[in-house]
């Protein structure tokens, strides 16, 4: 039996209390978690070890919400000391970073219909338009037109979860890797995969508390599961 290797890439936990009003929480809004976030990154943690799975090194991102979310799954294995990877840290997402999410839909359903806006054009329709860019987002990791900025990093980062892979697989063959990020960087993990992610169902989007296993083994990459939420 060939040497089984696992990345575990978890989202951190909640930032918001229930009827606050939700951010686009970017590289630049660097808020801790709330209690349910913190429960959520404990929950991570209490999940992968009462399953067995014997993780051995941690990264994670330098912000607050990542950081205590792998203290948190840490926690559950002799505290692990959290090594920094500065590349899982979030997208700064520009002028959007740290704006009402509501608002952002509107502003980006309306750079995407630039040119087909007339005076009968609604809000809603400039919404629907903003909304079904967040999905193509959250499926296939194609950036809105408003954030077109982000399109270098966008491809950088799928060169660095490439080389993310290469370092788990040759510096920790037959362990268990972690590493703690965000939404936006989450997804491109899947360049990991022969299939480009299209094995992930379409859903390329953590939750927050949620994680995804990769395993290595026979000489490639596949995913286990996906956005599994521990309940708390």
């Amino acid at each position: 039996m060939s040497e089984v290797t696992r990345l575990i890439v978890v989202r951190h936990g909640n930032t918001f209390n229930s009827g606050d009003v939700i951010l686009r929480v970017g590289s630049a809004t660097d808020i801790p978690l709330t209690e349910k976030g913190v429960m959520q990154g404990n929950a991570v943690g209490r999940d992968l070890a009462a399953a067995g799975i014997p993780v051995d090194v941690i990264f994670s991102a330098p912000l607050l919400r990542t950081v205590r979310s792998a203290q948190e799954i840490a926690s559950h294995y002799g505290n692990l000391p959290v090594q920094t990877a500065e590349f899982l840290t979030e997208l700064n997402y520009g002028m959007d970073d740290g704006q009402p999410e509501d608002d952002i839909v509107l502003r980006l359903g309306i750079v995407e219909s630039n040119g087909r806006i007339t005076p009968e054009t609604s809000l809603d329709e400039l919404r629907a338009a903003g909304k079904a860019a967040l999905k193509k987002w959250d499926s296939e990791a194609v950036l809105p037109l408003a954030w077109g900025h982000l399109a270098a990093r966008a491809s950088q980062l799928e060169k660095d979860w490439a080389v993310f892979g290469e370092k788990v697989k040759s510096e920790f063959a037959g362990k268990t890797v972690v590493a703690v990020t965000s939404n936006g960087i989450a997804r491109f993990s899947k360049v990991l995969l022969e299939d480009g992610g299209a094995s992930l169902g379409g859903n390329l989007k953590l939750a927050t508390g949620a994680y995804g296993v990769y395993v290595f083994e026979n000489g490639k990459w596949r995913c286990d599961s996906w956005n599994m939420r521990p309940e708390l």
